[in-house]
């Protein structure tokens, strides 16, 4: 990973990075544990700390991440053998109330540049949900991949964002936009794997959100779809390395999605939130993930819902203003077996902030996902396969606050095709490193 060494010197010479990244859901973090920001591993440099805070207190903030994923695939799936992979990922935001005296606004540009080895890990293992979350599936990438205003109105009890950006930063992603587990299996349900803008896809799009009570927030949002559009019934290409010009001139293939969001909180400290949402992908669109199968299947339209939930189940210090004990989630979706190769899938699992004493930025947690595949063999070309179960369990050691290590085991049934692959077990080491 040459290129990433010298890209990742020039930002350090350039003092670009942030100890306390702002309020966004879109900066990288390094950490595993909810409501930790990370510090910046180049604080000892008195002077980088310091222009850093000046620029930070202007309006300007910086973050950079580097995520560093090790893995090998024991047994089962495609072949054994081993991959690197790495995801550099840059953010600057703006705050224009400091920079313009404009109140609620935010301006985010996001970069990420990922690259891998050969094998990677989709050549090892064929899953369908994603078991490598920073894997792009198509190769390396070096791409702007967000660059959006935000603003907040009616002391925020309302928002607007447009440009492109991640869905993930305001729908589905049940624990939040702290990384937890290396998969996708927590943060969108199986069904939406082909359709849904985030990464490496994310996509032009404008997204609404209100919040008329302190339980309730409705969420609305209008993408560009074209990373699931189909030309002549080729696999579609991907949208993250698009500017906006496919928003703008739209072959008619659009993804929209809505979302209602309940919270609540019991004694103790024991908050919890309920959300259910539905989408649906306009225009012509493969029904089946990059490269899977070869020959593809086109519809005009694709949809379905989902519906999540967390509860924290355990609060040791209920006053301290990073929450820790264990937090339970769940997920389910569906979508059209006519049409969607995933009809109906089920995730749940709990992450377990601070497990031991004084060990408050360890996490540690457990996961299981099970997707059913259509057995209509014009949406989904395997007779065995019409099922893939993971399991996920992992430990995340923060090295330093800038620091961590999360060794992390999967087991994984793995259709592919005609036939369904044998059960994988693979062992993956991420570096997380913030900068």
């Amino acid at each position: 990973m040459g290129t990433m060494s010298v890209i990742l010197l020039s930002l350090m010479l350039s003092q670009g990075a942030t100890q306390e990244p702002p309020e966004s859901e879109a900066l990288p973090r390094s950490t595993g544990v909810e409501g930790v920001e990370p510090d910046a591993a180049l604080d000892f440099l008195t002077s980088w700390k310091a222009d850093r805070e000046k620029l930070s207190d202007a309006g300007i903030s910086f973050n950079v991440n580097l995520t560093i994923d090790g893995g090998y695939n024991l047994t089962g799936g495609n072949q054994t053998g081993g991959f690197v992979i790495g995801l550099l990922d840059t953010a600057i935001q703006f705050d224009t109330k400091k920079l313009v005296g404009w109140d609620g606004g935010t301006i985010l540009v996001r970069w990420q540049l990922y690259e891998e080895s050969n094998p990677q890990p989709y050549q090892l293992v064929n899953d369908y949900w994603g078991y490598e979350s920073i894997d792009s599936r198509i190769g390396d990438l070096n791409q702007l991949s967000e660059c959006y205003y935000k603003q907040n109105l009616f002391d925020d009890r309302m928002t607007i964002v447009f440009g492109k950006q991640d869905a993930l930063n305001w729908f589905l992603n049940p624990l939040g936009s702290t990384g937890y587990f290396v998969s996708n299996v927590d943060t969108y349900p199986s069904t939406m794997v082909p359709f849904v803008p985030t990464y490496p896809d994310q996509a032009m799009g404008l997204v609404l959100m209100g919040k008329p009570t302190n339980w309730l927030e409705l969420k609305t949002a209008w993408f560009d779809g074209t990373n699931a559009y189909s030309t002549n019934g080729s696999a579609p290409g991907s949208t993250g390395s698009l500017g906006p010009g496919s928003f703008f001139d739209n072959p008619g293939s659009w993804f929209f999605i809505s979302e209602a969001d309940f919270s609540w909180a019991f004694d103790g400290g024991l908050e919890g939130n309920a959300s259910m949402g539905a989408w649906f992908q306009t225009g012509p669109s493969t029904v089946v993930a990059t490269n899977t199968p070869p020959n593809q299947t086109v519809v005009d339209f694709n949809g379905g819902w989902y519906l999540q939930a967390t509860q924290r189940l355990f609060n040791p210090d209920p006053s301290a203003t990073t929450p820790r004990g264990v937090r339970l989630y769940s997920q389910l979706g569906w979508g059209d077996p006519s049409r969607n190769p995933a009809n109906w899938s089920i995730a749940g699992g709990f992450a377990f902030d601070g497990p031991l004493p004084g060990r408050d930025r360890d996490s540690f947690g457990v996961s299981v996902g099970y997707t059913t595949f259509s057995d209509s063999p014009s949406v989904y070309q395997s007779t065995d396969g019409l099922y893939e179960l993971v399991f996920e369990a992992y430990y995340n050691i923060a090295i330093t606050n800038w620091m961590s290590l999360q060794p992390d085991i999967q087991v994984l049934t793995t259709p592919l095709n005609q036939s369904e692959l044998p059960t994988a077990v693979v062992g993956i080491l991420r570096l997380s490193i913030n900068f």
